[in-house]
């Protein structure tokens, strides 16, 4: 693989990530067109994984510094509050793990199939635009947490965007927009941990190049960080469905165009 496809996917994996226009819709097509083998796919894709979940811990080193003193805080209240929150990460990340264990060799055949691809790229716009007319009603339960897990599962499947997915979930289930935002992308710290780590004990990384690899996966931390930061202000500014436009023409341009 050269350094300029490593570059690329770095940059459109970095992006795609958190965006929510499905990064595993978008590596899978460039992947089909480029005709690239399993044996360096499967590596770089992974590493590149790894450095967008780097992104995220970067992104809410912050937040995830106050929730780790919180945990053993002497304020009841914060205390409690943050092992809520660990619970809620716990509980929603249960299903896309069950999934991912189970049906790994399904969903690796489903990578294979553009016009599956295409076709989930349209569910996602549909999706996203329906979130314009989501609407805040009371706190956070373990019921609605547990339904935004079964969101990131169903993500899983490429075209299927897991920050769409689990952002337009929340929203659709009453929760506040900046609570979605924030709870989706700390869900993806164990979601694209636990990929990478499953994935990892599959990778040969001789396969590689080095220089290559290595400038993929700057591309995709620092794409990945300049997506979460477009991501927050476009939950914020009620503006996730405009996303949706972009899914449906990616989606019918994969299903029409790409072979």
């Amino acid at each position: 693989m050269s350094i300029f496809e490593a570059l690329l996917l770095g940059l459109v994996q970095g992006v795609t990530e958190f965006l929510p226009v499905s990064s595993s819709g978008h590596l899978a097509v460039l992947e089909h067109l480029w005709k690239l083998p399993a044996e360096s796919r499967l590596p770089l894709t992974t590493m590149l994984h790894g450095a967008t979940a780097l992104a995220v811990i970067f992104y809410f080193a912050p937040l995830l510094a106050r929730l780790t003193r919180g945990l053993w805080a002497r304020d009841t209240a914060r205390r409690s509050s943050s092992w809520r929150m660990v619970g809620f990460i716990v509980v929603a990340s249960i299903p896309a793990g069950v999934i991912g264990v189970v049906f790994s060799d399904l969903i690796d055949r489903a990578f294979s199939s553009p016009h599956l691809v295409g076709l989930m790229l349209l569910v996602t716009g549909g999706v996203l635009f329906g979130t314009r007319f989501s609407q805040p009603q009371g706190k956070t339960s373990w019921v609605r947490v547990f339904l935004v897990g079964i969101g990131q599962a169903i993500a899983i499947l490429p075209g299927i965007s897991r920050s769409g997915a689990t952002i337009a979930s929340g929203l659709y289930l009453g929760m506040e927009r900046k609570e979605a935002f924030e709870f989706s992308v700390l869900l993806a710290i164990p979601a694209i941990a636990g990929a990478f780590l499953l994935e990892f004990r599959k990778v040969d990384l001789a396969v590689l190049n080095p220089p290559a690899l290595a400038v993929g996966m700057v591309a995709a931390f620092l794409a990945g960080l300049a997506a979460l930061f477009l991501l927050a202000r476009a939950v914020a500014g009620r503006k996730l469905h405009w996303f949706g436009f972009y899914c449906w023409l990616a989606g019918l341009a994969t299903i029409l165009f790409v072979r």
